[in-house]
């Protein structure tokens, strides 16, 4: 059940108190739904605000259940405090990109998040809340009352129960269990767990290079988990990391955002539509065989998943491709770059590439979001 955010539209009103917070990773949580903010798309309905001066961030949605949350990328946020107020980033996205600076201000234990706009002469506060209508999604609305699920928890990221991040062991093989992590900002791994590239790749199959302890953003990783439960494998998120400069062939998705009508008929014209076509003639998804890890041709797939690292391979490639062995830590090294500031197009070894050049077939990063150029 999707859920989105809501900014309410409303008469401009004095307001005091506002929040200091420090630069860094934090999760918003709606004090009177108990639902995390998250983003799971990147698109920003920009003629709305022009037509009636309000924002249609499907980018944003709620979710109740801290067991979705845990693992999910989009629920980390990153908080910046400009001269302008305060810039959210999240999974690929950033309120900065479409102009929107956030105030926080402090009230009844949690915080009244909102900003100020200007439309057709006239200046208005719009206001973060949490809306669900009869269908159990929420949208942008202008209705005036802003009594309800406006109010938000903003609770840093730490190891602390139900405030850290940690990623869930989805494929067990060889008595391990592992994961495929895509996702905009960096991590740091905790106790037992370790990160891989994909460092060659062959029709037949694959074979891992182990990255050390740190795996950048923008870079798409098989994970080795300490364990079966997000508890099991805490991460740090990191702002600022080194792209990887070494081989390798994954690729990754940030989204997967599915548009349907009341009925459950999705609406592929919508323009908030962001998924991508899982195709098993090109595509492999991590998983095991006969208790091996390997890369293996999905059946019942349809789009790839979100925040998730896929094999991207050549025609006539084998429905299944063992990781063929492991080599040793490689390090990340190389071109230094925050999770805003990836602007501009690179190679997936974060080689940038000239402005006024069109790169030749293959997947590239363009501003931090992979792309295929045919």
């Amino acid at each position: 059940m999707k859920r989105f955010f809501t900014l309410l539209l409303t008469a401009l009103v004095t307001l005091s108190v506002s929040a200091q917070f420090s630069d860094g990773y934090y999760r918003l949580q709606c004090k009177e739904t108990g639902r995390y903010l998250t983003v799971h798309n990147d698109y920003v309905n920009k003629d709305a605000a022009k037509r009636t001066g309000q924002v249609e961030l499907q980018s944003l949605e709620t979710v109740k259940d801290f067991d979705k949350v845990v693992n999910d990328p989009g629920s980390v946020l990153y908080l910046k405090k400009t001269s302008k107020g305060y810039v959210i980033e999240g999974q690929n996205f950033t309120t900065a990109g479409h102009n929107f600076y956030l105030q926080f201000t402090e009230k009844d234990g949690a915080y009244r998040v909102w900003t100020t706009v200007t439309y057709d002469g006239a200046q208005y506060t719009r206001y973060l809340r949490d809306y669900e209508d009869d269908y159990g999604k929420s949208y942008i609305t202008t209705d005036a009352d802003k009594s309800t699920n406006w109010h938000w928890y903003v609770t840093p990221i730490s190891d602390a129960d139900k405030q850290y991040f940690g990623l869930k062991g989805e494929v067990k093989a060889g008595g391990k269990y592992y994961t495929a992590f895509f996702a905009s900002f960096g991590i740091k791994l905790g106790s037992g767990m370790k990160a891989y590239a994909v460092n060659t790749l062959t029709t037949e199959t694959t074979t891992l290079e182990e990255v050390g302890s740190t795996v950048p953003g923008f870079m798409p990783v098989v994970i080795e988990c300490a364990g079966e439960k997000a508890s099991d494998n805490k991460v740090t998120p990191l702002h600022d990391f080194d792209l990887y400069t070494d081989s390798n062939y994954l690729d990754g998705e940030y989204y997967c955002y599915i548009v349907t009508t009341p009925s459950g008929r999705e609406r592929r014209d919508n323009p908030a539509w962001n998924a991508l076509d899982y195709d098993p003639e090109v595509m492999r998804l991590l998983g095991a065989v006969d208790d091996k890890l390997c890369f293996i041709t999905a059946t019942d797939v349809k789009y790839v998943p979100a925040n998730r690292a896929y094999l991207y391979v050549m025609d006539g490639s084998a429905e299944t491709l063992p990781t063929d062995g492991t080599t040793g830590i490689k390090g990340v090294k190389g071109v230094k770059v925050q999770q805003e500031a990836a602007k501009g197009r690179y190679t997936l070894q974060g080689v940038r590439l000239p402005d006024n050049i069109e790169p030749q077939k293959g997947i590239y990063i363009e501003d931090g979001k992979l792309v295929l150029k045919k």
